[in-house]
């Protein structure tokens, strides 16, 4: 009889703790989604409820050219922080690249910040892979510490107004029909709102 008590304590113990947890964890999903980001499930972008100015920068690119964020005001810019020697990073630009080919002539922009990297490493890498967009050097990390980068890949979306919409963290399927469906959506918003102000 004890050990049918005993049994039974322990489940009802189980249970509640588990709970508990289960609880807790949709608690700290709704808060982060009150903090001002919605998890876009299929893609995992975190959307900016409201969107916030993107901090400027120049860098130069491999040309030894510089290039300032504020000269793409009025296109949708795809702003990576990635390294040559970083994994994911690797694993997703050939993906990238598609993403760019297939939306570069509808105002669609990529800038792939090379944090903590030489020249001649990402020189190799954009020739070996084939990258078409632009390549930018951050070789202090300056600009990557000021986006609070704190993982490679790290992806951020600038809408048409120069605000961020949008923070990937961690590799993606560039390619794939989420994000294809993201990029085009974002136009369409872009696109609709120009045409209200003319």
């Amino acid at each position: 009889m004890r050990l049918v008590r005993a049994s039974r304590i322990y489940w009802i113990k189980y249970v509640v703790i588990n709970l508990v947890i289960f609880l807790g964890v949709i608690l700290i999903l709704k808060n982060s989604s009150a903090e001002g980001r919605n998890e876009t499930l299929s893609l995992g972008v975190q959307e900016y409820a409201t969107p916030i100015e993107a901090i400027d920068f120049t860098l130069k690119d491999l040309d030894n050219k510089r290039i300032s964020l504020r000269n793409y005001k009025g296109k949708i810019v795809m702003l990576n922080f990635w390294a040559t020697w970083c994994a994911p990073c690797r694993l997703e630009m050939p993906s990238m690249e598609k993403l760019y080919r297939q939306f570069k002539d509808k105002g669609f922009v990529v800038l792939a910040v090379a944090a903590g990297e030489k020249a001649d490493d990402v020189t190799a890498f954009v020739k070996e892979y084939h990258i078409t967009f632009s390549t930018l050097l951050d070789t202090d990390q300056g600009v990557a510490e000021g986006y609070k980068v704190w993982a490679l890949p790290t992806t951020y979306f600038i809408n048409a107004e120069g605000k961020i919409i949008g923070r990937v963290n961690g590799s993606r399927d560039w390619s794939a029909k989420e994000a294809t469906q993201y990029i085009s959506s974002i136009l369409q918003k872009t696109s609709l709102s120009q045409l209200k102000r003319h």
